[in-house]
């Protein structure tokens, strides 16, 4: 289940760093908080472990064991229809996360905390409105972006620096989703040369990209 979305996300944005998440994957809460000194997020259900010196960057991805036995109980898409969706965006972002950091440390590019919360609200919904497409679910396809976006849900116990940077990452995310939509209900293979480049894109351009879409489909 984990190799199929991994690979999903590295097909769509064309970012294989050339590592399986199982070689880096954390599921019990105590060794994910001894990892990182006690200092994660664990009751989240998913967090990336990260540590940079000057050797390089050591990662980990923490996925809690019980939200991965509910998912490996069918195929993804099944998950869709099974009032498993939250679990699976909490996967799915737990992979992009880990995916985006590997991928720009192969390139020696840092990332910063919104630039990496953003792509996952990306590939959160494009990875899951193909899923949906594939299960020919045409209801949630209809209405996945205002489930992720319209009124999202943060941990209370996050900082107010926190909680502003993952407000921005979801306003602007859906500010860009909005514009795919309707080629993502079609085939949505045209999109993918704009996701790529986006994936690329500095935070400043991303930002841009977003700016200049919202312009182009805002009523005349």
């Amino acid at each position: 289940m984990l190799e199929r979305l991994q690979q999903q996300l590295h097909d769509i944005n064309r970012s294989d760093a050339g590592y399986d998440i199982h070689d880096f994957l954390v599921t019990d809460a105590h060794v994910a908080r001894a990892i990182s000194g006690g200092d994660t997020m664990t009751n989240s259900g998913e967090t990336l472990l990260l540590c940079e010196d000057e050797h390089g960057v050591a990662l980990s991805l923490y996925l809690d064991e019980a939200l991965l036995d509910r998912l490996r109980a069918g195929d993804p898409a099944a998950a869709l229809g099974a009032g498993l969706l939250d679990d699976l965006c909490k996967v799915i972002e737990g992979l992009s996360h880990f995916n985006y950091v590997a991928w720009r440390a192969s390139r020696d590019r840092s990332v910063t905390l919104l630039e990496l919360e953003l792509q996952a609200e990306v590939d959160k919904f494009v990875s899951t409105m193909q899923l949906a497409r594939e299960k020919g679910d045409t209801e949630l396809m209809r209405g996945l972006h205002a489930r992720l976006f319209d009124n999202p849900r943060f941990h209370d116990h996050l900082s107010r620096r926190q909680l502003e940077r993952y407000r921005a990452a979801s306003e602007y995310a859906a500010r860009f989703c909005q514009a795919l939509v309707p080629r993502l209900r079609g085939c949505g293979e045209d999109l993918l040369p704009e996701l790529r480049r986006f994936y690329r894109m500095s935070l400043g351009d991303k930002i841009s990209h977003i700016h200049a879409h919202a312009w182009e489909n805002s009523p005349a």
